[in-house]
């Protein structure tokens, strides 16, 4: 599997992969892979932008641009640099967070595995520990779901009316590798309660 560079810091930090950490039943555990994205993003962001500016002196366009020209790419790279300063703020505060520590000290790692899906696909899918599941009471269930582009369709057999989460809220996450969406399993698993 590969790991990028946010991923590997989280694995060398926790001791747990995203994947791991997304089926633990602590909400700041189920919060990191989408904290995890936040910085990934931040991070390109920023990159692209000191790119920018290197290949601007590079040419020579501060030269022979606008006197504010420089500037002004210096003051785009400090607002991305406040966006990435806070992207990491908030994945630290997940990593720090003393009940998902208190979780990892006292189980040890759960070996998942990825379940790849497709927009169209019916599949039954465990609802990660979110703290708005949680206050839903439906977090860790496990419910049938239709999974679409950009959002999943619990069964209405189970939720009166149409109920739609995004991905990320329902536990449906994307291989940055392959470009695939994938939910998780517990590897240990044999039978997932329906509450």
């Amino acid at each position: 599997m590969y790991l990028d560079l946010v991923e590997r810091w989280i694995v060398r930090t926790t001791g747990r992969t995203l994947d791991q950490h997304a089926a633990d039943p602590v909400p700041a555990a189920a919060h990191l892979p989408a904290s995890a994205d936040q910085l990934r993003l931040a991070r390109e962001v920023l990159l692209t932008a000191v790119d920018e500016l290197r290949t601007l002196l590079i040419n020579g366009d501060d030269l022979t641009g606008s006197p504010t020209t420089l500037a002004s790419a210096l003051d785009e790279i400090s607002g991305h640099v406040s966006e990435y300063e806070g992207a990491r703020i908030h994945l630290e505060k997940l990593v720090t967070d003393p009940d998902r520590m208190g979780y990892v000290a006292s189980h040890p790692v759960q070996p998942v595995r990825r379940r790849y899906v497709n927009p169209g696909d019916t599949v039954l899918i465990v609802l990660p520990h979110i703290e708005y599941l949680r206050q839903q009471k439906i977090a860790g269930r496990a419910v049938r779901a239709q999974i679409h582009t950009a959002d999943v369709e619990l069964d209405p057999g189970e939720f009166p009316g149409p109920v739609r989460l995004t991905h990320g809220l329902a536990g449906i996450y994307r291989d940055r590798v392959e470009d695939r969406l994938y939910h998780l399993r517990a590897t240990g698993e044999r039978r997932i309660s329906r509450h």
